[in-house]
């Protein structure tokens, strides 16, 4: 079940309010050409396809070397430490998610970092994968309540290939309405009006499921939605 709650993250994180609105122009970035040029038909497509995949991978290597990374450290402490520490996490967790559901305002979640700066020329394959990474690092304060929990259960996890495959469902989730959009073509704008009329739900949506996130690593039955080992 934790592989489901991850992949949701993810797809909750490209809902969220900072990335949304912003999507349009991301993808005219990416593949050189706008949402509605890409209207036009297969040729279009074809050519947006690879380099909109080139970029989901440039979003999820990154998320899955911290995935790991979060899951070495967890292991570093004794089990005694790291349940107390799974527990401090979890209030953390529950402020996240009252911040998503405007009971609490963290200012540091409204901020991004935007690097389509450095890519204004259209690259190849391997520019357009380095621009996913910097634009996934860019990203990580405006998706941080969502990855912060993905994080916490990667470092509860048991092995480092365990923590590294939450994070690369949860990339999946993130990446694969990007993947979406290029193959839908104009159908993909009426998906974007929708997701952006219904905002303030998927973020209620987002905030509950990060407080019953938290709530589970406070009172430790975390047992309930991660495989028994």
């Amino acid at each position: 079940m934790d592989i489901w709650f991850a992949f949701a993250a993810g797809f909750l994180s490209f809902a969220s309010a900072c990335i949304l609105p912003l999507i349009p122009s991301y993808i005219a970035v990416i593949t050189g050409i706008s949402l509605t040029e890409a209207e036009t038909g297969s040729a279009a497509r074809f050519k947006i396809m690879p380099r909109t995949a080139a970029f989901v991978i440039g979003l999820i290597i990154p998320l899955i070397l911290i995935g790991m990374g979060a899951t070495a450290v967890g292991n570093i402490f004794t089990p005694a430490v790291s349940e107390f520490l799974s527990r401090l996490l979890g209030f953390i967790v529950i402020l996240f998610g009252l911040h998503l559901l405007g009971l609490l305002n963290i200012t540091l979640f409204h901020r991004e970092v935007r690097f389509n700066r450095f890519f204004r020329e259209r690259g190849g394959l391997v520019s357009v994968l380095l621009m996913g990474m910097a634009f996934g690092f860019g990203w990580t304060p405006c998706i941080g309540p969502m990855l912060s929990s993905i994080l916490i259960m990667a470092a509860d996890s048991e092995t480092v290939w365990r923590g590294g495959s939450l994070l690369l469902v949860y990339g999946t989730g993130l990446g694969f309405p990007f993947i979406l959009i290029g193959a839908a073509g104009s159908s993909s704008l009426t998906l974007l009006k929708f997701l952006k009329k219904h905002l303030r739900p998927i973020s209620i949506i987002s905030g509950l499921l990060l407080v019953l996130l938290g709530v589970l690593l406070v009172t430790g039955n975390m047992a309930y939605i991660t495989p028994s080992v």
